[in-house]
């Protein structure tokens, strides 16, 4: 049913080879690079289920807690965005600009978090500031303690 080549291989215990960067192409210190980001955002906001997104979320609307920053996370459209008690949660631009739009309407006036919305796909965070609306995927969150 399996075919012997993954048999053997276990009892003779050969690993599988493994593609460096499945197919990207890329440079073995970009690799590397890429694997210490994901390990540090892994770090950071690895307990982020869609259910403790949720759940934080809610207390943040809950709370009314402005947005009082964004920060590069030093990947390209991703950023942290830093709530008024400390929680941070890692989003992600759903089109080119919406990082900028948010870091002006910070920088501006007052930016909240007005609702989100958790399905299969993801935690979509919907900000408003300015009589603007933006949408930003959540990633992952850190909270005070």
């Amino acid at each position: 049913m399996f075919g012997l080549g993954p048999i053997r291989r276990w009892l003779a215990h050969v690993p599988e080879p493994v593609a460096a960067a499945a197919g990207l192409n890329l440079a073995v210190s970009d690799v590397d690079d890429l694997a210490e980001i994901g390990a540090r955002v892994a770090a950071e906001y690895g307990v982020s289920s869609p259910a403790v997104l949720s759940a934080a979320l809610t207390r943040l609307i809950r709370r009314q807690v402005p947005v009082r920053g964004l920060h590069s996370a030093q990947i390209r459209s991703i950023g942290g965005l830093q709530f008024a008690d400390g929680t941070v949660v890692l989003v992600r631009g759903q089109h080119a600009g919406d990082l900028g739009r948010v870091a002006a309407g910070i920088h501006f006036g007052s930016v909240h978090l007005a609702d989100f919305h958790a399905d299969r796909g993801g935690v979509t965070l919907e900000l408003t500031y300015g009589g603007h609306r933006d949408h930003l995927a959540a990633l992952g969150i850190t909270q005070p303690v």
